[in-house]
């Protein structure tokens, strides 16, 4: 329920900024406090985004999960990486068919995963943890936003497609790992 609070404070805020001139896009810059914060290789919590760069001048809380800094003002929220899916991190104890699946095919799917959650560590750290959202949209599963994202010109998705870490995911059934 608080997280329903925070985006209508959100929203109402950026409302009042707007109104005094400020400017929003679709691009936002984001950063990671701690990289304990990747949960996976398509899920980072604790997201802290700079919705309206600049509109005042001091630190404060003004809501649960929105913050005001020198920066601007900055709201915090899980983050899923649009456009791919990569192995979990709790792998499912079944398979699509309702089967039973094996120990080592569960271990297999967290050994991938946590190798996807590295392989973004990585790549933000090379970026000081900070990196770009692009089109944000609230999520239909866990209160997670989805948005491209971006560490400088690196496209993630692509990146940990590339790697082999993840797999184009555009909604509906998921992509098979076969692990």
């Amino acid at each position: 329920m608080w997280r329903l609070s925070c985006v209508v404070s959100v929203v109402l805020l950026v409302g009042l900024c707007l109104s005094l001139g400020g400017d929003v896009g679709k691009t936002y810059e984001a950063v990671l406090l701690d990289p304990a914060q990747v949960y996976d290789g398509d899920t980072i919590q604790d997201v802290r985004v700079n919705i309206l760069p600049y509109c005042r001048s001091y630190n404060e809380v003004l809501w649960p999960g929105v913050e005001v800094d020198a920066e601007g003002v900055w709201v915090v929220f899980d983050l899923r990486i649009s456009g791919i899916d990569t192995p979990e991190k709790r792998p499912s104890t079944k398979t699509r068919s309702g089967e039973p699946r094996s120990a080592d095919s569960r271990s297999a799917e967290k050994a991938a995963s946590l190798a996807a959650r590295q392989a973004l560590i990585d790549l933000l750290g090379e970026n000081d943890n900070r990196f770009t959202v692009v089109n944000p949209i609230i999520g239909k599963y866990a209160g997670r936003f989805v948005g491209d994202m971006y560490v400088g010109d690196v496209n993630v998705a692509d990146y940990l497609i590339g790697l082999g870490h993840a797999k184009p995911y555009a909604g509906g059934t998921k992509p098979v790992w076969n692990f």
